[in-house]
């Protein structure tokens, strides 16, 4: 079945990682999830279901990249492609979170039979010592009866950041936790913003903002894409060293039915190390650990190497090796911030305590640490639970 898999995909054997699970509805399944930094990144090749051989592929979020070539010299530039038949073109907010895609899974007659959670991944949302995400996809979505109706009448896969404070990455955010729509599958390609907008109305669902609605004109794109660089670089530097405001934004050129989407950062958080002519920095490193944190990734049993072999995807090895000090400093300092988080959530669990009552709360807690170390407990507390600290 591989062998298949690879012949239809036009891909090597290095990138499907093999997986068996049970859904939510109690159905065993099992195939591939495909890694590849392409349109198929997170792909799901389901080989079995409930016994039964198959074959059935389904698509999750592409990889988005950013509209750069290299001029002569190897310089990056901004170029944007804009076909004929482009109707919109509009930049969006880029949210820091956890993409959270729930798809269907179908039996041989094409019946939705389940609708399944799942990070880009991971096959299913999976818990692990570092965090609970069905615990924090169910506290901000209770009631999945629009997403599972959105799917089952609009065979789609729905892709929702999931983000704020409580789902700490890069950004400083002062929402407690949220779920926004920002991508919906129909047949491997993203649905317009037009009908992913209607989807969203129609269902209930919030969509990311939109920043500025733009000519569909290749210069004039080209232009707003660096000013908005610039606006977001700016809103960066007023928050103080190592913190952030502004992930970046999605550039969405829209067909009447489908779209492609291109990536827009500023400078100090942009992926492409390129495109700034600078080696590894923790800005590459930290959104690259918290995507193995996402996909279950085991911090205890792992190494730095593991690391470093996902850093692959974006340097060349004598980068990489050129920063090795700096990514064993940071590998080391993210797993003993987990670790310490870890610890606290079996603390505050334990206690059986109210976490909303943080008065009782820090007091019990202030038995297993010192007084310097409590403003860090007090804060991700917060971060874990979403409690508030009115009372204190």
């Amino acid at each position: 079945m591989l062998e298949q898999i690879l012949a239809i995909t036009h891909t090597t054997a290095k990138y499907w990682q093999p997986f068996a699970v049970t859904s939510p509805g109690g159905i065993d399944f099992s195939g591939y999830l495909c890694r590849q930094e392409s349109e198929k990144l997170g792909m799901l090749a389901i080989t079995e279901l409930a016994g039964q051989a198959r074959l059935e592929f389904v698509y999750a979020m592409p990889k988005i990249h950013y509209p750069y070539l290299k001029d002569r010299d190897g310089r990056p530039q901004v170029t944007i492609s804009v076909p004929q038949n482009i109707v919109d073109a509009r930049f969006t907010k880029k949210l820091d979170g956890t993409a959270i895609i729930f798809y269907p899974l179908t039996d041989a007659k094409g019946e939705i039979i389940d609708v399944i959670p799942r990070t880009r991944l991971q096959p299913m949302l999976m818990q692990s010592r570092w965090g609970d995400w069905n615990k924090l996809l169910h506290e901000v979505l209770p009631d999945r009866t629009p997403v599972e109706l959105a799917i089952r009448t609009q065979r789609v896969v729905l892709v929702f950041e999931l983000w704020g404070y409580r789902n700490p990455h890069m950004i400083t955010y002062e929402t407690p936790l949220a779920l926004t729509l920002h991508t919906a599958i129909r047949h491997k390609k993203p649905l317009s913003h037009r009908l992913l907008a209607d989807l969203a109305q129609r269902h209930g669902f919030t969509l990311p903002e939109s920043i500025l609605v733009a000519k569909p004109d290749a210069a004039g794109l080209a232009d707003a894409y660096r000013h908005l660089q610039a606006e977001m670089e700016a809103r960066n530097q007023t928050a103080g060293e190592g913190k952030f405001l502004e992930e970046g934004a999605i550039l969405i050129l829209s067909t009447a039915e489908t779209g492609v989407y291109y990536k827009c950062k500023p400078p100090t958080i942009e992926e492409i190390h390129w495109a700034q002519g600078a080696g590894i920095g923790r800005t590459n490193i930290d959104p690259t650990l918290f995507k193995m944190l996402e996909n279950g990734y085991d911090f205890i049993t792992g190494s730095v190497d593991d690391l470093k072999s996902e850093l692959e995807s974006d340097f060349e090895p004598s980068e990489i090796e050129f920063a090795a000090d700096l990514i064993q400093r940071v590998y080391t300092d993210f797993v003993l911030e987990q670790q310490q988080r870890a610890w606290l959530r079996q603390l505050v669990d334990a206690s059986g305590l109210d976490v909303h009552d943080l008065p009782t709360l820090m007091r019990h807690l202030s038995q297993h640490y010192p007084k310097r170390q409590m403003s860090w407990v007090y804060g991700t507390v917060k971060s874990l639970y979403g409690a508030d600290g009115g009372n204190l």
